[in-house]
Order: C-alpha cells, then structure tokens, then sequence
C-alpha cells in the first residue's frame, strides 16, 4: 500500500480523468482504491475539512462521498437536536449510517450514538476512521434498519434516519419512494426512540412529505452558501397542530426565516412594477414556498404572482437573500439593452420565457462584472429585464 499512497501524495490535485489514464500504465496499482481516496480529498477539502485535514483518513466508494452531509449541515444538525429537548446525556441511534459523517458529530454532543450499517466495506471504513479520529463513544451495528428494528430491545432519546433513492439513476419525489421506507417503518422507530429527526433531499416535495409522514412537529429547510442541500423532519410521537417551517442559509452571515403553511396561505399579496430596490429570496424560502410571507414580513411588494422577486421604494435590511438597486427596467429587446453598452453582467432568470444561455446570446452579454440582470415576466405578463447593482 505504499506505493498507492506515495502516488496518492503526488496526484491528488490531478482531475480524476488524468489520473485514471496515468494509472492504466501502472496495473500494479490498486486502481479503485487510488481513485476513491483522491476523489474523497478532493471533494473533502471543502466539504469535510476535519477530515481532510487528518491524512489517516480512508475514503469510500464515490457515492457515499457524494451523498453525504457536510461538516457545516451535519454540525447544524446536532444544534436541532439539542433544541429540541435533549441533553449531552442523551443516547442517539444513527439508522442510515452511511460515511457517518452525521454520526461522528452528533458523537461530538451526545454520550452515545449507535451507527448502522449494512454495506461491511462501508462499516469497516468508518469504523477504522471513527477510530482514528478518537470518537469512542460510538457503537456498530452491521445490520439493516429493518433487521434492527426487528431484534432491538434498546431505547433511544432520538433516531435520525437519512433515506437513499431506490434506483440511484431516477430521480423521486417522495419519501415512500426512498430506502429504508420511513413511511412504513415510523410507527416501528417511534417504539424504540422519542423522536425521529429525518433528512431527506430537496427535491422532494415538502408538502406531500407532511401527508405521508405522521406527528411532524417542526422543519428545517438548510442551504449552505444559497445551494439547497436538505431538508430536515422532526417528528414526535405526539399529533402537533402544524409544523413551523424553519428556513435557514449557512453562510458568513445565518439568514433565517421561520413560517408556516396556514399563514403563508392567509396573507395578502400586494404587487407592482419595480420600484427602486430588487430582493431576490435566498434558496431555502424558495424551496420552502414562503412566497406571501417573506413579503409581508418585509412590507415588499411582489414583481408578479409567479415571479418570485420582490421590491421597495426604500431599502430594506437584513433581507433574507440579495438586495440590489435598481438601476433601468427595459423590454426584453436586444436593442433597447444594448444602448446601455454593457456587455458583462450576472444573468438570474425568474419566471421567464429564455434560459439564461438563450438571454446571453440574444443580448451578447458574457458573465461577469458588477451588473446583475434579471429576467423576470411582469404583472402584465410582459417580458422585462431588470438591471441592477447589489445594494
């Protein structure tokens, strides 16, 4: 192995393609495993930079990297759980275990955490990291969340469970269509555990989740750096009056935004041309569909009904998302845009009628510079363009 780990040192900020070709003239060498550490540095260094910087580390097969939390949301995820009642005393059980990348910092906050995991190279993996990392306080379970649940006679304070895609090539839309099937198995986890915290990807419908899940008392909808990454379900045994939605951008700054569904469908929507500012809601309200509520929270006036940007005579601060001056508004004409003479800008569309490629070409713009043009549809369903500056 210490060959592969000398050439890992000497390639590892080569692209995967490059050194899949270097390695084919060298059938000496462990080809996969080669491939799944310089892959798992390279993505680590940003996504996992406690890991990345212990050089004992053993990375997996590309999925799990792939599929896995980051440091920054798998943290987060530890402060939900303290939130939501327990203590450092509390005992955790991870039943998706994965790279365990949640479970190794829920160990950092919790006395105990039990991992599963049904993959015996994947469990072995972890287990050997979680040993170099000094996590102790841990148990392993090399076992099914089903077969678990079958023969378990612990209690747990929670169980957090992250279900996978059936067919990893399809995309799904609803928590029924993923494994483990948390649909069918909450009535069984709720006997062993308080609560079920479950992480689910963006795609997924929040609203249908809601209806197939039962007792979810709350919802976090994260996004790292205004990318969407996950959305989190805490459910109790207990039947809430509704959950409150919680929006939450993880960046230098938190934004966060809270809601729920009975009053974003109460409230009232006020629209107009735009004004003087432009506000551009960060990804998590999109994805939650806090439409009507971030306006009204804001006093904003809406551009259109299904255009999602907001504006103000006055600025508005600590606006959950980007805020822009508004500098022209013109019909969607190349020649009325290029009397302004620019020919770079950052190009959002809303709404509209073009794709971005499309807008560049028709408008001869590159990206770039300190222009940012939206391309939205207005209340009278016109074609606009927006040019602005960030505020």
């Amino acid at each position: 192995m210490e060959k592969e780990i000398a050439f890992i040192e000497i390639n590892k900020t080569k692209s995967l393609p490059e050194i899949a070709l270097t390695l084919s003239k060298h059938p000496e060498l462990d080809k996969n495993f080669i491939i799944n550490q310089i892959n798992g540095l390279q993505k680590a260094q940003k996504k996992l930079p406690e890991f990345y910087q212990n050089n004992n580390i053993i990375y997996p097969a590309t999925i799990s990297i792939e599929q896995c939390s980051s440091e920054q949301t798998a943290t987060f995820k530890t402060k939900i759980i303290r939130h939501s009642g327990l203590t450092p005393e509390s005992h955790l059980i991870d039943l998706t275990g994965g790279f365990g990348i949640d479970t190794y910092y829920f160990s950092k906050q919790f006395k105990e955490v039990t991992y599963l995991e049904p993959n015996v190279e994947l469990f072995n993996v972890v287990q050997q990291n979680f040993k170099t990392l000094g996590a102790i306080n841990i148990n392993f379970k090399n076992t099914t969340t089903e077969d678990f649940l079958n023969n378990n006679t612990q209690h747990f304070d929670i169980a957090y469970i992250d279900p996978s895609r059936r067919n990893e090539s399809e995309k799904v839309f609803m928590l029924s269509d993923c494994i483990p099937n948390i649909i069918d198995l909450q009535e069984e986890i709720l006997k062993i555990a308080d609560k079920i915290l479950i992480k689910t990807s963006p795609i997924l419908d929040i609203k249908q989740s809601i209806k197939e899940l039962e007792n979810v008392s709350e919802i976090w909808v994260v996004s790292l750096n205004n990318e969407c990454k996950e959305v989190l379900y805490l459910v109790d045994k207990e039947t809430p009056s509704e959950p409150n939605i919680n929006t939450i951008n993880i960046g230098k700054i938190n934004q966060v935004f809270s809601f729920n569904y009975t009053n974003e469908e109460n409230c009232s929507t006020h629209f107009s041309e735009p004004l003087n500012y432009l506000y551009e809601p960060n990804t998590s309200i999109l994805k939650a569909g806090a439409f009507k509520s971030i306006a009204q929270k804001y006093q904003l006036k809406k551009i259109a009904q299904h255009t999602h940007l907001y504006t103000s005579e006055n600025l508005v601060g600590n606006f959950p998302g980007r805020c822009f001056k508004i500098n022209t508004v013109l019909p969607y004409q190349p020649k009325a845009f290029k009397k302004l003479g620019i020919k770079k800008a950052n190009i959002t569309c809303r709404n509209f009628i073009d794709s971005v490629a499309q807008i560049k070409k028709k408008l001869n713009c590159t990206d770039g510079g300190n222009n940012y043009v939206f391309a939205a549809t207005d209340l009278n369903d016109n074609p606009i363009i927006i040019v602005t500056n960030k505020a």
